[in-house]
């Protein structure tokens, strides 16, 4: 939970006051391409929501985009991976548990990814709507330079 408000904070760009319609169209393109960057991530997530065992011999564990602000708004400054603890259930019939019959799962919930998905989805728009109206603004002006 606290790695998802911490994601959530810095999605939120908080950047210097720029003048321009091209700056303002590198911040939307940026904040585009960051959250495009996030959909993905998180798509892979939700796919591997049911996988107990990767090539390193434990479940999946969660991704995440680390989000940081920049000059232009903000950039994906890599992707880093959950250290939460697995999940465990008692399913002593399943291949993957151990001696013991506890089976471990991936350390995300499908609801939280879910959540996830729905804000980057919202963040993405609301670029894009950026994106647009400064696109407008700028043929506007070149209209009137005219």
């Amino acid at each position: 939970m606290r790695v998802l408000i911490l994601l959530m904070i810095f999605s939120i760009s908080v950047f210097p006051v720029k003048s321009g319609a091209i700056d303002a169209l590198n911040v939307a393109g940026n904040g585009m391409l960051v959250q495009k960057y996030r959909l993905r991530i998180i798509a892979e997530n939700i796919a591997n929501v049911s996988t107990h065992m990767t090539d390193t011999g434990e479940p999946y564990r969660k991704k995440y985009v680390l989000v940081v602000p920049d000059k232009d708004g903000v950039r994906a400054a890599g992707i880093m991976e959950s250290n939460a603890p697995f999940g465990q259930i008692l399913d002593p019939s399943h291949v993957f548990a151990d001696e013991n019959g506890i089976l471990r799962t991936p350390n995300f919930e499908l609801n939280d990814e879910m959540v996830s998905l729905s804000y980057a989805n919202l963040l993405y728009e609301a670029n894009t709507t950026a994106f647009k109206s400064s696109r407008q603004m700028f043929q506007n002006a070149l209209e009137l330079l005219k």
